[in-house]
């Protein structure tokens, strides 16, 4: 129940109308939900301005400072509209810094339209709670017995020959709850403190510390420890140069990362579930293969699709896991603009990776680029979880805690779990955004909000030179000394094995690794020529052995790819199949006088050598003929569809159409104030006329629709607005009724 004073719908009417238009478009723009769809007086505009839900949107965004201010406000306007100087008095607002910010928020709330008048709105005192605060109703609300005590000096005069009890029980209605419950009558203590005038009672059971009596016992304060600032973050400092070459190793290591993913889908796309997703198997293959966690893996691929660069492809025989389109050009850009694709694609993103691997509400297993790890507020998180890194000294390293600290008190009606809050942490370390803790160049670019190419040139300025030569040692290993370049990183990823990365990368040759290269087409006086030329010492003979040895054993068995297989009587046929020009596209190629391959699949093949005039028939794997039908399949993978995640952008309307409504809406009013009959009014205006009426116990007019369809004029008094519902004396037939919110068409003071 609310029991501090509101202002009325009437107030914030007439508050409308008097704001210029450019002061309403500000509301309308701050306040984005309120334009939609367009209300067609300011009478509606304030209904809805005045709505539960909208206040609690609007609630949500403001900080703990703010909410502080509107909680006085809703606490003092039990004894009569609140002035800015009211509240900075009972915030101990003292010194001239802190009296400007309780001006600031005072004034932020009277532009939201949450207190016009020095009286907060009735949606506000609710979303608020019963006692703002932590004090109690005035006492103007309650029926006092003995005479209250109001004052700091009454109080204590009065607590001067309390009993400790007496004193143990304000304390805890000072400082927590003001209502109190007793198992029967009051006794002891807390009857002491009724007879003396220092409790009032609220009930049969209840006890409660009225405004008034709560206030002196603050010294006159709402707020004993307000907080206009965000809590200090006293965390480690890092160095410059650590920072950089945290932030720029990890970035250069996560665009490999991807690389590696990206090629190897290309070469072999992973299965994907029924459900969608990456399974459990194939998610611990591919960490084998990034020499990583499961988890990291994980996060890996989801960057990559936030990016764009892998996705699901549902167009072959079963559903696969593949890159997408955008995935040839970004291996061909350069590193930095590589990083930012990825960085750009996961700030954006909805998506939580840190969720994979845990259960839903149906106990389903939560997969890699499955569905169920969306969250709308998850972009949001990530660009407050910049932003407070952005905001904090150069190379402050602040812990999870901390940072959670912050963004409570600066959203505290929409604080976030404190363990999202440390994931995002741990994305920003992964993607390279952050390092040894601390906010890189690069990032504090990306918070700031710059642009791509700006971006992407923070990180390049902290990239060290890159290298490109090598020291080939005698055990058939290499050191880089530093960041190889992208030509010389591409020779040993061909023909060399990763040992250890860091400050230097270790790379050993191996029989495998060389083969690798062969396979790739490149011959073995080639790839010693091309060693040679990167080395900075001559190649050791056992480097050139192992070459050698590998090339002379490399090819000697051949494997190869066929679609189908195709069984001739003889040579001559087999000869005039080859000779076909109908059979071009089939790609028939002589593996023995009798046998010919094919690139087409088995059913293509036997349509086409149908359509020439044969008769073929399908084989069996024991060789037997097959009968029966059989379709033409084709085996063209399309390029994967992918589905981008990220953050659902709402176009609201811009200044020019928001001045247009402004003027509809001056027009509706006067010509909705010109008629004499009760007006129509939309189904928000009638909730929060009607609530208003309720918590004021005024009377108001209503129209219902009867049961025969018909209007019908009824003088009420609403008793309680709930469940779409109203419950209301009709002042007229002296009964009560509950009525359908939705039968009720109009209402008028």
């Amino acid at each position: 129940m609310t029991t501090g004073g509101t202002a009325r719908l009437a107030d914030v009417v007439t508050e409308l109308a008097r704001r210029q238009d450019t002061d309403v478009v500000a509301l309308l723009r701050d306040r984005p939900d309120l334009p939609v769809p367009p209300p067609t007086t300011l009478t509606a505009l304030a209904a809805r301005a005045c709505s539960r839900p909208s206040v609690e949107r609007v609630l949500a965004g403001l900080d703990q400072h703010v909410l502080e201010v509107a909680e006085s406000v809703c606490a003092l306007g039990g004894l009569g509209p609140v002035d800015a100087a009211a509240v900075r008095a009972a915030t101990g607002a003292e010194d001239r810094a802190a009296a400007a910010s309780v001006d600031e928020a005072y004034a932020r709330l009277e532009r939201l339209l949450l207190v016009v008048g020095g009286l907060p709105v009735l949606a506000l005192h609710e979303a608020l709670g019963p006692y703002p605060a932590r004090l109690g109703p005035p006492l103007a609300a309650l029926d006092t017995v003995h005479t209250p005590v109001t004052t700091p000096e009454a109080l204590t005069a009065v607590l001067t020959d309390a009993p400790p009890a007496a004193h143990r029980v304000l304390d805890a209605l000072v400082t927590g709850t003001p209502v109190g419950v007793t198992s029967g009558e009051p006794a002891g203590a807390t009857r002491w403190l009724l007879d003396h005038g220092v409790l009032q009672r609220l009930g049969a059971t209840q006890v409660v510390l009225p405004l008034e009596t709560g206030l002196a016992a603050r010294a006159g304060r709402t707020h004993p420890e307000p907080h206009p600032h965000p809590p200090q973050v006293e965390a480690p400092t890092r160095p410059a140069a650590v920072v950089a070459a945290e932030s720029t190793r990890a970035a250069e290591e996560l665009v490999r990362l991807v690389g590696v993913v990206v090629r190897q889908w290309t070469q072999e796309p992973a299965p994907a579930l029924r459900s969608g997703g990456l399974g459990v198997r194939e998610l611990r293959r591919l960490a084998g293969d990034l020499a990583t966690t499961p988890e990291q893996a994980a996060e890996i691929v989801e960057i990559a699709a936030m990016a764009g660069l892998v996705g699901p492809d549902d167009d072959g025989e079963r559903p696969v896991l593949g890159p997408a389109a955008p995935a040839a050009d970004w291996a061909e850009d350069e590193l930095a603009d590589r990083w930012v694709a990825l960085a750009e694609g996961w700030l954006a993103s909805t998506r939580m990776p840190w969720l994979v691997g845990t259960r839903d509400d149906r106990g389903t297993l939560r997969a890699a680029l499955g569905p169920g790890l969306e969250r709308g507020w998850a972009a949001r998180l990530r660009r407050r979880v910049l932003s407070v890194l952005a905001s904090l000294p150069a190379g402050t390293a602040p812990a999870p805690t901390d940072v959670h600290a912050v963004l409570r008190w600066q959203a505290p009606r929409a604080t976030p779990p404190e363990a999202s809050v440390a994931a995002v942490l741990a994305e920003t370390e992964l993607l390279g955004l952050t390092g040894a803790g601390a906010l890189g160049s690069a990032g504090r670019a990306l918070a700031a909000g710059a642009e791509p190419a700006e971006v992407a040139a923070a990180l390049a300025h902290d990239l060290p030179e890159p290298v490109g030569e090598i020291l080939v040692q005698g055990d058939l290993t290499a050191v880089v000394p530093g960041r190889p370049t992208r030509e010389l990183a591409e020779l040993l990823d061909q023909v060399a094995d990763v040992e250890s990365r860091g400050a230097a990368l270790t790379v050993r040759f191996t029989a495998e690794s060389v083969r690798r290269a062969l396979d790739a087409g490149t011959e073995a006086p080639d790839l010693l020529e091309r060693l040679a030329a990167v080395s900075r010492t001559p190649l050791p003979q056992a480097l050139e052995y192992l070459v050698g040895d590998t090339a002379r054993r490399h090819g000697r068995l051949r494997v190869g790819g066929a679609g189908s297989y195709l069984r001739t009587p003889d040579e001559p046929t087999t000869r005039a199949l080859l000779a076909d020009p109908r059979l071009a596209t089939l790609g028939l190629r002589e593996i023995a006088p009798t046998a010919l391959v094919s690139r087409a699949l088995p059913g293509e093949l036997l349509e086409t050598l149908r359509r020439t005039g044969a008769a073929p028939v399908l084989e069996g794997p024991g060789g037997a003929a097959v009968t029966g039908r059989t379709e033409a399949r084709r085996g063209v993978r399309t390029a994967p569809r992918v589905r981008r995640a990220g953050e659902v952008q709402v176009q609201g309307p811009d200044d020019v159409a928001l001045e247009r409504l402004v003027g509809r809406m001056r027009s509706g009013q006067e010509r909705a104030d010109q008629r004499d009959d009760l007006p129509a009014t939309d189904p928000v205006h009638t909730v929060a006329a009607l609530r208003e009426a309720a918590s004021s116990g005024s009377t108001v007019r209503v129209v219902l629709i009867g049961a025969s369809g018909k209007p019908e004029r009824r003088r009420v008094r609403p008793v309680s607005v709930e469940g779409g519902r109203v419950r209301m004396i009709d002042l007229d037939r002296e009964s009560e009724l509950v009525v359908a919110i939705h039968r009720i068409s109009a209402v008028s003071d």
